[in-house]
């Protein structure tokens, strides 16, 4: 563990990785460690239900993981889906249901990729992902079908290669996520709301919002997945660790039984969904496996 000075830590605030607009949420915050040009990034996807979070909330937590880590870290913003009830100021198009959410995420990742060298503050080479709760489904869906979100965002931003960025994504490290949308909705009831701006009432785009599940036999001969940790608190009172469990099984048939290493599993008593990301022990439970994964390379 690095463990540096909080105050070390230089922040650059509200960098725009695609035009904004009044409901377009097109910006990240980049958190950067004295001497990081060579250092690996850790892009941070929040959850919130689709519909709620923003980047500015992540700021002590990005500081802590970037001191901790050594490393630069990336919390997005992605667009949310609000309420389209006529009159209301939070009113958003339906076109920021699903795939607009994973679609944002992917061209944060292509500009952050593309423009490394202006930055001078990662190794575009060395990209790792984690997502919580919401976060987890999207990070999942990129990683797991670059095909439909990170070839087209790669090709958007002028990449020649079309599989650079899943090749450069190195591990992903899922907290307490959602990757099974069809088994949240019948199983949460109370949630429908929310999964209905962000879905609608099809269960076909339920199903395609799902991570878990989704046939890899498509994204070509290139195709390998990173490495994984599905992490999940057992204090978590608003998901219960079954979609992590299912996940992780997932996960596992895809890289088959020679080489489940890659893909880990890990309960803990870390506190309640949205706590654990602010407990002193997050970022070293990140740290753990970023720096065993490089430590691979």
């Amino acid at each position: 563990m690095i463990d540096l000075d909080l105050h070390l830590i230089t922040v650059h605030r509200d960098l725009v990785y695609a035009p904004v607009s009044n409901w377009e949420k097109h910006t990240l915050d980049l958190f950067v460690p004295p001497e990081a040009s060579q250092a690996p990034l850790i892009v941070f996807v929040h959850g919130g239900a689709w519909r709620t979070g923003d980047k500015s909330m992540f700021t002590d937590m990005a500081t802590r993981i970037a001191a901790t880590s050594g490393y630069t870290v990336a919390v997005v913003n992605y667009t949310l889906s609000l309420s389209d009830i006529p009159g209301d100021p939070r009113s958003v198009p339906l076109t920021a249901q699903h795939p607009k959410h994973p679609q944002d995420v992917a061209t944060a990742i292509a500009h952050l990729y593309a423009e490394a060298d202006k930055y001078r503050a990662y190794d575009r080479h060395r990209i790792y992902l984690s997502g919580h709760s919401v976060g987890g489904q999207l990070t999942g869906l990129l990683v797991l079908r670059p095909t439909e979100y990170l070839i087209p965002a790669g090709t958007a931003a002028g990449l020649p290669d079309p599989m650079a960025l899943h090749r450069a994504i190195q591990g992903v490290i899922g907290v307490d996520g959602i990757y099974e949308v069809d088994k949240l909705w019948e199983k949460y009831p109370d949630y429908r709301d929310f999964m209905i701006q962000a879905f609608g009432e099809s269960k076909e785009r339920r199903l395609h919002g799902s991570p878990e599940g989704q046939s890899v036999k498509d994204q070509g001969t290139d195709f390998k997945l990173p490495l994984y940790a599905v992490i999940h608190s057992l204090d978590d009172e608003l998901l219960d660790d079954v979609q992590s469990k299912d996940y992780f099984a997932y996960l596992q048939s895809i890289v088959g039984i020679s080489d489940k290493r890659r893909v880990q599993l890990e309960f803990g008593h870390w506190g309640k969904h949205d706590e654990m990301l602010q407990t002193e022990q997050f970022p070293v439970t990140v740290t753990k496996y970023l720096q065993a994964w490089e430590n691979e390379h």
